[in-house]
């Protein structure tokens, strides 16, 4: 920096108060000021500043903090003369200018009042001219504002008067109309009267017909509610009725390999009849009949599972093509197990990660014709995927206290054992619990592989 920017110290005593100023030509210096705090050596700083060094600026402009920092520029000479340096060193071009008393050359080239005061303030008495002149400034620039504002104020107004006095025409124009409307309408109304007082005499008859009408209503409902109290009896003691003939069926699959044929039937039986229940009283889901024991002799009594074709892997994408075509397939994707695979999409965030294996999973499924069903960990996961496939792809979401793992093992064991179910996971612990229930199961790359292949 050149010599003519240098800050001579002010001495040894108090610097005294820094000039009373708007808070806005004040800022800048306050603002060197925090700096200056910010950048010291601890040891150089004033004792009532040391705690506050660390502080952000947003804290710094704290009200109290400020208030102390006036304080000690005003005590302190030391502290004061390094901002004053601190000042001059970043503004030296304006710093020279003021020196040599051209504030108004500065002003006019488009210098700040902010600034201006800012470094007068730091030249000390020598900057005395041009804090005054950066005052004097502001205050014409803050008039002029405000003559500028008035001026748009009452440009506004009269534009609002011009608008004012066309609504008023309008509206004298609206009353007019309106007060022919009003001639017409009396007319109209007498003639409504007239009418009404036809159309009171049908109401009344109407509404005795209506009486009539509702206490056959009011007959015919409890007639009903009766039927169906008797019905619903009916239906909750053939529910009892069934689920004790499940129980003692699932019983009798765990102890055997063959289920007798008449406790099939009888299952079966009740299922019928409390469907057609269900239908006479008008239950909701008349039509849903549960899981039963019809043509069990007929299933295998295990799930095999698929087989590899010959020079191929488990794990190798053109087995798990070769599965998919295979019919009523159901496959069961473990989804974060497959996304979060190094050759997935493990960079992407969550949602991203969903919705690009939901759309590879469209488009297998698409392809081959196949049951997908996604499972994810997590029923409350936010976001939820903001896209989902269409097609035969199902998408399930755990609660919090099941995981994916156990709800895929719970899907393909309740899958019957004639249906061929695939497991696509590089878990080892899940490829050994699906594998017990005689799924066929094939890693993540495979699906990753084969969705690649074009």
């Amino acid at each position: 920096m050149s010599g003519d920017a240098a800050v001579e110290p002010q001495g040894s005593g108090p610097p005294g108060p820094l000039p009373e100023l708007p808070a806005r030509l004040l800022d800048g210096y306050l603002d060197a000021a925090l700096a200056t705090l910010r950048a010291a050596d601890p040891g150089e700083l004033p004792g009532a500043l040391r705690q506050y060094q660390t502080w952000t600026p947003r804290r710094l402009r704290h009200p109290r903090v400020l208030g102390l920092l006036k304080r000690t520029l005003d005590l302190d000479q030391r502290f004061r003369d390094a901002v004053d340096k601190r000042v001059v060193e970043q503004e030296a071009a304006l710093a020279r200018l003021l020196r040599a008393g051209r504030h108004a050359e500065a002003l006019a080239s488009g210098e700040t009042p902010e600034a201006v005061a800012t470094v007068g303030i730091a030249l000390g008495p020598g900057g005395a001219a041009a804090v005054q002149a950066a005052v004097e400034a502001d205050a014409t620039g803050q008039a002029q504002a405000e003559a500028e504002a008035a001026r748009s104020a009452l440009a506004g107004a009269a534009g609002e008067l011009d608008e004012a006095r066309a609504r008023a025409d309008a509206e004298a124009a609206a009353t007019r109309a309106a007060r022919e409307e009003l001639r017409a309408a009396r007319e109209e109304l007498r003639r409504a009267e007239r009418e009404q007082r036809a159309m009171a005499d049908r109401a009344a008859a109407l509404q005795r017909q209506l009486a009539d009408a509702e206490a056959a209503l009011r007959s015919a409902r409890a007639a009903a509610a009766d039927e169906q109290r008797r019905l619903g009896g009916r239906v909750a003691e053939l529910q009892a009725q069934l689920a004790e003939a499940q129980r003692r069926y699932r019983t009798l699959r765990r102890s055997s390999n063959q289920v007798d044929p008449v406790v099939a039937e009888a299952v079966a039986a009740l299922e019928r009849d409390l469907a057609a229940l269900r239908r006479a009283a008008g239950l909701a889901g008349a039509d849903r009949v549960p899981a039963a024991a019809s043509g069990a002799g007929r299933r295998p009594e295990r799930r095999r599972p698929l087989p590899v074709p010959a020079g191929r892997g488990a794990d190798d994408p053109e087995t798990l093509r070769a599965w998919m075509a295979s019919d009523a397939v159901l496959v069961l994707v473990d989804g974060y197990n497959v996304t979060k695979h190094p050759l997935g999409f493990p960079d992407r965030d969550l949602e991203h990660q969903r919705t690009l294996l939901l759309d590879l999973c469209r488009r297998l499924a698409r392809r081959f014709g196949t049951e997908l069903t996604v499972v994810f960990d997590g029923g409350t996961a936010e976001p939820l995927p903001s896209r989902l496939p269409l097609g035969p792809v199902a998408v399930v979401f755990t609660d919090a206290v099941r995981t994916a793992d156990d709800e895929i093992v719970a899907r393909a064991n309740a899958a019957p054992p004639e249906r061929p179910v695939v497991v696509v996971t590089s878990d080892n612990e899940l490829r050994e619990r699906v594998t017990a229930l005689g799924a066929s199961v094939t890693r993540s790359p495979a699906l990753l592989g084969l969705a690649a292949a074009r």
